[in-house]
């Protein structure tokens, strides 16, 4: 093999490993569950979706409407009770979603300094590994017309 060409090769397969792969997430359906105006906490449901090339992970989550925004997801203990528990973080791998609904994974809003209507809207930012943010505008609903 003639050195030039062994030389293209070597700083092509330096270049495939210095740059990183392609992760994005983006947020689809989101919403806020309303809550009365006097509630500390509010709940939010979406679907994540990694649409890049490898693995993305969340590392937080924030707004401007709460004190504290966290991940949760609903487990069931042995004796058949319900608790809701902190996720530190949450991998999506590349090209797949999750879901966030009620009775699952979802998010919390928990020390609202100000408690958004049905009808407003709340920017939610998500924090990625590597120091990204991917944001969504989340509507206020009421999960249905019974609630209200």
């Amino acid at each position: 093999m003639p050195r030039a060409c062994f030389n293209a090769l070597l700083a092509g397969a330096v270049l495939a490993l210095a740059v990183p792969a392609y992760a994005e997430l983006t947020v689809s359906d989101p919403w806020l569950r309303a809550v009365p105006p006097v509630s500390p906490t509010m709940a939010g449901y979406a679907t994540l979706n990694n649409t890049g090339e490898a693995a993305v992970t969340i590392t937080g989550v924030s707004t401007s409407v709460a004190g504290h925004t966290m991940l949760h997801n609903v487990k069931t203990d042995d004796d058949g009770n319900r608790r809701m528990v902190h996720l530190h973080h949450l991998e999506i791998p590349a090209g797949e979603s999750v879901v966030l609904a009620p009775g699952n994974r979802h998010l919390m809003l928990m020390k609202l300094t100000q408690v958004p209507a049905p009808g407003d809207t709340v920017e939610i930012c998500f924090h990625l590994n590597g120091g990204q943010d991917a944001c969504a505008v989340f509507p206020v609903k009421r999960a249905s017309q019974s609630d209200g």
